[in-house]
């Protein structure tokens, strides 16, 4: 079992990065939408937020377990998605897993922000109201969004 804090500001400025996707998370703009507002419920405002949809949030969030052992997670909006990173290893996997369910049963924070899928391009706005995801994708007029789907 583990506990999860944010890392502190003088851990944040020594991590170099290097985490690859061990759990993603959702399927639908919905479920990203509602992940960031429940993981804005247990943590707070992101250490990095963007108008870029594939790297739209980030935290780093240190897991510790029993003995005193910490590892470096990172929870992110990626190209994929939401995601939870880290390095190989059964550790890794285990405090992740359990990441990811200490955020899914937050109650969502009410946000809303707006990204740009720079790769289409299209804009997509989160909002998260009342416990409720909304989104909205606009793409520009000549563009027919069917072709995306």
């Amino acid at each position: 079992m583990y506990k999860f804090r944010r890392a502190t500001e003088a851990e944040r400025r020594e991590w170099r990065g290097g985490t690859h996707n061990i759990r993603g998370y959702g399927a639908s703009e919905e479920d990203f939408a509602l992940f960031l507002g429940k993981a804005m419920t247990v943590f707070g405002q992101p250490d990095e937020i963007s108008n870029d949809w594939e790297s739209m949030y980030s935290y780093l969030i240190i897991a510790e377990d029993e003995q005193g052992n910490e590892i470096l997670l990172e929870v992110y909006h990626g190209p994929s998605g939401s995601a939870i990173g880290g390095k190989d290893g059964d550790d890794y996997k285990q405090a992740s897993e359990e990441l990811i369910q200490l955020i899914l049963l937050a109650e969502p924070t009410d946000y809303e922000h707006e990204s740009v899928y720079y790769d289409i391009p299209a804009n997509v706005r989160y909002t998260v109201k009342g416990g409720k995801a909304y989104t909205e994708s606009s793409f520009p007029e000549d563009m027919d969004p069917e072709d995306f789907m």
